[in-house]
C-alpha cells in the first residue's frame, strides 16, 4: 500500500462488508454499481487517498478489492486470522484469487490478533465466529463510510454482513444478536452526515431468503431499533465534508511545496532514540498528521492574529479621528480620513472573510491536539480506550461549520489491530517514555505559558488602572483649576478641548485593546492552560505513587480524555467569540 507518510495525505477510509454467496448472475451488474460508486467517490476526492478496508472473504470482499485496485485505490486487506488459517474458508479458485490480490501493488495486509485468549485456538463454530466478530469491530472503528453488498435481511451470525451493517448503524449492540424485522423507509429530509452512513448495494444470494426490496443502491442511516432510512443521492452535508477534507489535503500540499510552512514539528523525533517502536503502531502516520495540522494551524493563526490586530488599529484610528474632529479641528480633511479608514476596513473585511483563516486555525489546532494525545496513548498501547471522535461528539464540535470532517482524519490513523500482543517489558518501557516525553514536557510547557499569560494579564490590569488614574486626574484638574488653565495652548487649540481629548483617547485605547483581547479569547486561553497544568500535575503526582501498570494506564487514559476536553472547550470558546452576534 502506498504510504501516506511520504505526502502527509489524510486518507478517506471506506469499510467493506458483503456476502460470500453472491448470485453469479448478478456479477456484471454488481461490478458496474461498485465501480460507479468508487469512481464517484474518487472524483469528489481528487487530492485525497481513498483507502478501502476489506476482510478479503470470498464473494463481495474479493469483488470490491479487485475493482478498487483496478481504479488505482489503496486496499488494506484486514484478515480476521493468519492467512494459513484463513485459507481453510476458501475453495481453490477463490483462494488463488485471494493470493493474487494480496500480491498486487497497492495492497497492505494486516492479520488481526484474537481479541480473547480463547480465540487463539479458533476452529469451527463459536470460536471462529468470534474472529470474524473481531474483524467487524475493526471495520466499524476505522471506517468513515461503509460499503455493504447486503441482502437486507437480519441474521444472528456474529461478524456476518448483517451484523456488521446493523452495528455500524447503531441498530444492534455488541451483546445483542436477536433476529429483528428490519423496516426500510424513505428519508423525509436530507440525511445528517454526522451520523454513520452505509452505502447499500442490494444483492441476492445463492441459498438464502429473497433480498429486502430496494429500487436501487442507496445510503442508509439508522433511526431506531429496527428502522433504516434510505436516500438515493449522497447527503449534501457529506458532500461538503468530503470537499473540506480534500481542500485540507490540497491546501497542505500547495503550501508545503511553496515553502510557506517551514519545518514540521515532530513528536517522534522527541522520543529517546532507544524507544522500542514498531510499524504496527502507525506512530509515523500520526506524527505526520500532527505535524501537518500543527503547521497549518500556526500558519493561519499568524494570519488571523494579524487581521485582528489590523482591525484593532483601525477601530482605534476611527475613534481617534472622531475625537480629533470633535475636540481639536472640525476640518473636512479629518472627516475624509475617517471615511477612508472606514471604507478600507470594510474592503479588507469583505475581501478576506471568504478565506476563513480563523476557522481554519481552530479546526487544524483541534486536529493537532487530538493527534498529540493519540500519539502518546498509542505509544502506551491504550489509545483505543479514548475515543476522540466520541469526545468531539459530546461537545458538539463535530456539528460546527467547518469541523464536521475532522472524524475522517481521525479514522485515517486508527490502528488496525488493537489486540496485538506486546511483551510486558517493552510495554512498560513505552509507558515510561510516554510519562517522560508527554507528561513532563507538557507540564513544563503549560507552566511557562501560564506564567507568561498571567504576566500579560497583570500588565493589562496595570494599564487599565493607569488610564483610570489619568482620567481622574484630568477630570479633577478641570474641576479644580478649570478657570486657571490657559484658554489656548499656543497652537490654536483650546486647553479644555486638549485635556478632554487626552482623557477620551486613553479610554479609547484601553477599549480597543480590551476588544482585541476579547476577540483573541486570551482569558479563555489562560483558563485552558491553567486547567491543563492541573491535569498534568495531578497525573505526575498519581504516577509517582502507583506501581501497577494497569492503574498507570488508567491514569494515562484519564489524562488523555481531560486534555482533549480542555482543548475542545477552548475551541468552543474561540469559535463562539468569532461567531457571536455583532455588537456596536
Amino acid at each position: 500500500m502506498a504510504t501516506n507518510r511520504l505526502t502527509g495525505n489524510s486518507p478517506f477510509n471506506v469499510g467493506v462488508s458483503g456476502h460470500r454467496d453472491l448470485n453469479p448472475d448478478d456479477a456484471r451488474l454488481l461490478r458496474g454499481v461498485v465501480t460507479e460508486f468508487l469512481s464517484q467517490l474518487k472524483s469528489q476526492l481528487p487530492d485525497t487517498a481513498v483507502r478501502i478496508i476489506v476482510g478479503m472473504a470470498e464473494g463481495a470482499d474479493l469483488l470490491v478489492a479487485g475493482i478498487a485496485l483496478d481504479l488505482g485505490l489503496q486496499v488494506e486487506a484486514v484478515l480476521p486470522m493468519a492467512l494459513d488459517q484463513y485459507s481453510q474458508d476458501f475453495d481453490p479458485q477463490n483462494l488463488a484469487l485471494l493470493r493474487n490480490l494480496l500480491a498486487r501493488p497497492g495492497v497492505h495486509r494486516t492479520e488481526l490478533s484474537p481479541g480473547h485468549p480463547a480465540e487463539a485456538h479458533a476452529g469451527a463454530g463459536a470460536q471462529r465466529d468470534a474472529l470474524y466478530e473481531n474483524l467487524t469491530h475493526a471495520l466499524i472503528r476505522r471506517s468513515s463510510l461503509m460499503l455493504a453488498l447486503w441482502d437486507g435481511n437480519a441474521s444472528r451470525l456474529r461478524g456476518g454482513t448483517a451484523d456488521t451493517v446493523l452495528r455500524y448503524l447503531a441498530v444492534r449492540t455488541d451483546g445483542a444478536h436477536e433476529d429483528i424485522a428490519i423496516s426500510f423507509v424513505q428519508a423525509g429530509a436530507d440525511m445528517d452526515a454526522a451520523d454513520r452512513l452505509v452505502y447499500w448495494v442490494p444483492v441476492s444470494r445463492v441459498s438464502a431468503a429473497p433480498a429486502a426490496p430496494a429500487a436501487a443502491p442507496c445510503y442508509l442511516r439508522g433511526v431506531g431499533d429496527n428502522a433504516l432510512e434510505m436516500q438515493r443521492e449522497m447527503p449534501a452535508a457529506m458532500r461538503q465534508q468530503l470537499s473540506a477534507l480534500n481542500h485540507y489535503n490540497r491546501e497542505y500540499e500547495q503550501l508545503r511545496d511553496a515553502g510557506r510552512l517551514g519545518t514540521l514539528d515532530s513528536m517522534l523525533a522527541a522520543l529517546p532514540t532507544d524507544t522500542p517502536l514498531g510499524e504496527d503502531l502507525m506512530l509515523a502516520d500520526i506524527d505526520q498528521q500532527y505535524g501537518k495540522a500543527d503547521s497549518l494551524a500556526v500558519y493561519y493563526q499568524r494570519r488571523s492574529d494579524r487581521l485582528f490586530i489590523l482591525f484593532g488599529i483601525m477601530t482605534f484610528m476611527m475613534a481617534a479621528t472622531l475625537l480629533v474632529y470633535e475636540h481639536i479641528s472640525e476640518s473636512r480633511v479629518v472627516l475624509f480620513g475617517y471615511m477612508l479608514i472606514l471604507l478600507s476596513s470594510l474592503s479588507v473585511y469583505y475581501v478576506l472573510r471568504g478565506q476563513h483563516w480563523f476557522a481554519k486555525h481552530l479546526t487544524y489546532r483541534a486536529i493537532a491536539e487530538t493527534m498529540r494525545a493519540k500519539f502518546f496513548l498509542r505509544l502506551a498501547g491504550i489509545d483505543h480506550r479514548v475515543d476522540a471522535a466520541e469526545v468531539l461528539g459530546l461537545w458538539g464540535i463535530d456539528r460546527f461549520r467547518g469541523f464536521s470532517w475532522i472524524s475522517y482524519v481521525l479514522k485515517g490513523v486508527e490502528v488496525p489491530d488493537v489486540h496485538a500482543g506486546v511483551p510486558h517489558d517493552i510495554h512498560a518501557w513505552r509507558s515510561r517514555c510516554v510519562e517522560q516525553t508527554w507528561i513532563d514536557s507538557q507540564y513544563r510547557y503549560f507552566t511557562v505559558k501560564v506564567a507568561k499569560l498571567e504576566r500579560s494579564a497583570r500588565r493589562i490590569k496595570y494599564l487599565a488602572r493607569t488610564v483610570f488614574v489619568v482620567i481622574l486626574l484630568v477630570m479633577a484638574s478641570l474641576i479644580l483649576f478649570g478657570e486657571h488653565i490657559p484658554e489656548d495652548v499656543g497652537i490654536g487649540i483650546r486647553s479644555h478641548s486638549l485635556l478632554t481629548f487626552l482623557m477620551e483617547i486613553l479610554a479609547v485605547l484601553l477599549g480597543a485593546w480590551k476588544l482585541h483581547q476579547d476577540k483573541m479569547a486570551t482569558r479563555e486561553l489562560l483558563w485552558q492552560y491553567r486547567n491543563q497544568l492541573v491535569h498534568f500535575t495531578r497525573a505526575r503526582r498519581k504516577l509517582a505513587c502507583i506501581t501497577s501498570q494497569r492503574r498507570r494506564n488508567d491514569v494515562l487514559v484519564e489524562l488523555g480524555k481531560d486534555s482533549l476536553m480542555e482543548s475542545y472547550l477552548w475551541t468552543i470558546h474561540r469559535y463562539h467569540r468569532e461567531h457571536e452576534p455583532p455588537t456596536s
